[in-house]
């Protein structure tokens, strides 16, 4: 009971700092520009946005978890998906200045956790929720001013590949939900 009171603290402190030292890679890279940044390129508000936003996915997610009600059967460590949504983030940054590449890039990414992944359902149907109103949210943001993307090509003012890196985000927010869910974090977190 305990656990599940601090949870929604601690997803808001790891997305906060997770999410921001993320967006340092978007900073740095010039991918995005803050209309107000106060350090480091970042506004004050961008940790607790990335704080909430997790909370709200991760509670979304284990939701929809217990909603489908069924055992999980998957071995895939979280470390392993974690590692995958950095190396997806990492993409965005290098390739910048190349929307195609960093897209088929993060599709492959994503395919590849699909493919490991046993409860390819639950991963797939999070994932694309994810990438549907992750978007739509950053595209409301950057018409209040907020912050521009200065990569293109954009759609609704994101770039093309903003909904791919969604999809990965959203495999993890799957994979996390499912160690909350059923307990441990891969090999350990079978049940029969």
């Amino acid at each position: 009971m305990k656990r599940a009171r601090l949870l929604p603290l601690l997803a808001f402190v790891a997305g906060g700092i997770g999410g921001t030292l993320l967006d340092q890679i978007h900073v740095r890279s010039h991918v995005l520009r803050y209309a107000h940044p106060d350090l480091f390129g970042q506004p004050w508000w961008v940790a607790p946005q990335f704080g909430l936003a997790v909370v709200a996915i991760l509670l979304a997610a284990i939701l929809f978890t217990h909603r489908a009600g069924r055992k999980s059967e998957d071995a895939v460590p979280l470390i392993a998906d974690a590692a995958a949504f950095v190396a997806a983030y990492a993409v965005t940054g290098l390739l910048h200045g190349h929307p195609w590449p960093a897209l088929i890039a993060l599709c492959a990414i994503w395919a590849g956790m699909i493919l490991v992944h046993r409860d390819r359902g639950m991963f797939v149907a999070v994932s694309l929720a994810l990438a549907v109103v992750g978007p739509v949210y950053e595209s409301l943001l950057t018409w209040t001013g907020a912050f521009n993307y200065t990569v293109t090509p954009l759609v609704l003012r994101v770039p093309i590949w903003l909904p791919a890196l969604y999809l990965v985000a959203g495999s993890l927010a799957a994979s996390t939900a499912r160690a909350i869910s059923f307990g441990g974090s891969g090999a350990s977190n079978r049940q029969r």
